[in-house]
């Protein structure tokens, strides 16, 4: 059985190779390199009914805040952000019965260092990686991986409660890739619908 980080690593190469054109065809380009607060970055690899993704955020979307916790209603925040983004799918199908089954989150900057989790179903294993950085004041920011299994297809119109979850995020610029091709779609505040059209 492949391990988490093998899932990482495949769509972190399907990304690469499969988003090339979204991310390039667009002067503007959708591939979001900075680190912008209220913006975040979903990336969906679809195959029946299964799909690999990638989120990338900026802490403060996720937390409120982008330093080390300073009090236990901060350190709670961290943890039950975590918590949620490891039990729960960052897509849906209309008929919600989509798991996950294994996935990572990563965060690294001023949240706490630097720091991995990776997490399978049924096998859990946690590891913990801290490394001092050089300037204070580094942005922070999340990127969760996940590999999701659904009892029916993965088709259009795909739900995400991402941005009912954290209202911090208040744009977020999806790339999907499919059996039907690739595409890229923007949500906004109060949406909640990723179509798998052209």
């Amino acid at each position: 059985m492949a391990t988490p980080g093998i899932y990482r690593a495949s769509l972190l190469a399907l990304a690469c190779a499969g988003f090339a054109t979204t991310a390039t065809g667009d002067e503007h380009g959708h591939h979001q390199q900075a680190h912008v607060h209220g913006d975040a970055k979903l990336q969906v690899a679809v195959d029946g009914r299964t799909a690999e993704l990638i989120l990338q955020s900026p802490a403060a979307n996720l937390l409120g805040f982008e330093h080390k916790p300073k009090n236990a209603e901060q350190e709670a925040a961290v943890m039950e952000t975590r918590e949620w983004l490891t039990a729960n799918p960052l897509v849906q199908t209309t008929s919600n019965d989509c798991t996950v089954t294994a996935g990572s989150i990563h965060h690294k900057g001023g949240v706490e260092g630097e720091h991995e989790h990776e997490h399978e179903h049924e096998h859990e294993h946690e590891h913990e990686h801290e490394h001092e950085h050089e300037e204070e004041g580094n942005h922070s920011d999340f990127e969760v991986t996940q590999r999701i299994e659904c009892d029916s297809e993965l088709t259009d119109p795909l739900a995400t409660s991402l941005m009912t979850r954290f209202p911090g995020i208040e744009h977020l610029s999806v790339d999907w890739l499919g059996s039907g091709g690739q595409g890229h779609t923007e949500l906004h505040a109060g949406e909640d619908e990723i179509h798998l059209d052209h």
